[in-house]
């Protein structure tokens, strides 16, 4: 999903939901888990308005080194 990392900055977004759409439950939690991996790397900001609402990341502090 990343291929084309040079127009990405740091106002991009990405949906988790976007990201399933399609996809299997197995798939859909992948990526989940994915995010939280990514987070806790700091290559992600995640970002939920309320309880089963969309996850939506940002590019965190170390996503583009």
């Amino acid at each position: 999903c990343f291929h084309n990392l040079q127009s990405l900055n740091h106002n991009t977004t990405f949906s988790l939901e976007a990201l399933c759409d399609g996809g299997s439950r197995s798939q859909a939690a992948a990526n989940f888990y994915c995010f939280l991996v990514l987070e806790k790397q700091k290559a992600l900001q995640l970002h939920q308005r309320a309880p089963y609402e969309d996850i939506v990341a940002t590019p965190g502090p170390m996503f583009f080194d």
